[in-house]
C-alpha cells in the first residue's frame, strides 16, 4: 500500500488492521523518527519493554535474512503484539523484508526506518504492492505543513502572530520536522501564553543569518546578480541548508512576484501590487520586487517557477545531486534574470 502525503496523518491515526508492517522513507530523519515513534505506540505501552519489542539494525539483517521475520513471530511475552523496530539504510533490509511479509504477522507489528532509499527503490515498491504492508515517505515539510504545526502551537497556546512573522517562520523552516517543531515551541515558549509575536521577534529568535538565507538566493537570481547568487549559495551550503527546501523557499518568492506581475499587467502600480501580496512582504523587501516588476513578466516568471518545481521534484526522487542541480537551476534563472534586466535598461 502506498500512502500519499496527504494521508498520512490519516493513516497513523488509525492504522488499517491488515496492515502489519509499515516502511518509513525518505530524506527527513526528523518526520521519520516522529512517525516510527508515533506507530510504536499503537503496539506498544511501553517501547523499553525488551519482552514485546524488539529492535534491529539493518546491517543485522544484511547477514541473516531471516531474522526479522523469526523476530516478528516470536512470543510477546508482556503484551499481546510484537513490535519489531528496524532502522537501516535500505538495500540491506530488502531480503529480510521480503521473507518477514510472507510470514505470519497476525500477533505483531514492523517498523521499518530506511533512510537512504527513493520512491523508485525495490524496498519501497516491496511495500507499496504487498497486501500487508505500507509505505510512507518523509520528505521536507511543505508550506501547508509548517502553517498547520505554527497553527496548532500557536492556538493551542493563544498566542497571535503576525502575518509578516507567519510567512517567515513557513519559508525558514521544513527541512527537518524535529527542528521544525522544536523551533515553533521555542517561538511558543519565548511568547508565552496568551502573548504575540511580530516579524522582529519571530526573524531574531529563528537566527536572522539562517532566516533571509533563502531569500538573498532568490533576489540575487531575480536581480540577475551572478557573483552574489554563488555567494549565497555558497553560505546556505556551509549552512548546511537543505536544497529542497532552498527551491522551495525560491518558489514561493517567484510565486509572489507572480502574483504581483498579474497585478500590475491588470492595472495596478508596482508599489499598491507589492504592499497587497499576502502574505503580507516585509517592508524591508518591497523595494527589490518592486524593481524586479520592471523586467519580469508574467510569463517569464511562470517559466522559473516551473523550472524550480522541476528541480524540487528531481531532487525529491534521488533522480540528480541535490546541491548541484538546486544550483544550476538557480544559475540558469539567475542569467535569464540578467538578459531581461540589461533588455529593460535597454529600454
Amino acid at each position: 500500500m502506498k500512502v500519499a502525503p496527504r494521508q498520512a496523518a490519516s493513516f497513523l491515526s488509525s492504522v488499517p488492521p491488515a496492515i502489519r508492517a509499515v516502511l518509513l522513507h525518505g530524506n527527513d530523519l526528523g518526520l521519520m523518527s516522529e512517525r516510527g515513534r508515533q506507530l510504536a505506540s499503537q503496539y506498544s505501552d511501553d517501547p523499553d519493554d525488551v519482552f514485546s519489542v524488539t529492535r534491529l539494525e539493518g546491517e543485522q539483517l544484511a547477514g541473516d535474512a531471516g531474522a526479522l521475520g523469526d523476530a516478528a513471530e516470536a512470543i510477546a511475552m508482556t503484551a499481546s503484539c510484537r513490535l519489531v523496530v528496524v532502522k537501516g539504510r535500505g538495500s540491506e533490509m530488502l531480503a529480510a523484508c521480503k521473507i518477514a511479509l510472507t510470514r505470519n504477522l497476525a500477533d505483531s507489528f514492523i517498523v521499518i526506518e530506511a533512510t537512504e532509499t527513493t520512491t523508485r527503490h525495490a524496498l519501497v515498491k516491496l511495500f507499496e504492492t504487498s497486501d500487508n504492508a505500507a509505505a510512507i515517505g518523509c520528505y521536507a515539510d511543505g508550506a501547508a505543513d509548517i502553517a498547520n504545526l505554527l497553527r496548532e502551537t500557536m492556538t493551542r497556546d493563544g498566542i497571535t502572530i503576525a502575518d509578516d512573522a507567519k510567512a517567515l517562520v513557513v519559508t525558514r523552516l521544513g527541512s527537518d520536522r524535529s527542528a521544525s517543531r522544536q523551533e515553533i515551541e521555542k517561538l511558543a515558549l519565548l511568547a508565552g501564553p496568551g502573548g504575540s509575536l511580530d516579524f522582529e521577534t519571530v526573524s531574531e529568535a529563528l537566527g536572522d543569518s539562517a532566516t533571509l538565507a533563502v531569500t538573498d538566493i532568490a533576489m540575487a537570481a531575480a536581480d540577475g546578480q551572478v557573483a552574489v547568487l554563488e555567494r549565497s549559495l555558497n553560505k546556505a551550503w556551509a549552512e548546511q541548508q537543505a536544497s529542497v527546501m532552498v527551491l522551495r523557499g525560491c518558489q514561493g518568492y517567484f510565486k509572489q512576484l507572480l502574483a504581483a506581475a498579474r497585478a500590475v499587467r491588470s492595472g495596478t502600480s508596482s508599489q499598491q501590487a507589492v504592499k497587497s501580496l499576502r502574505p503580507p512582504v516585509h517592508f524591508r523587501l518591497q523595494d527589490r520586487l518592486v524593481s524586479q516588476l520592471r523586467h519580469w513578466s508574467p510569463d517569464t516568471i511562470l517559466e522559473a517557477v516551473n523550472r524550480l518545481q522541476d528541480a524540487e521534484l528531481a531532487v525529491k526522487t534521488g533522480a540528480a545531486d541535490d546541491q548541484a542541480h538546486c544550483s544550476q537551476t538557480l544559475l540558469g534563472i539567475c542569467l535569464r534574470g540578467r538578459a531581461l534586466n540589461g533588455r529593460a535598461a535597454r529600454g
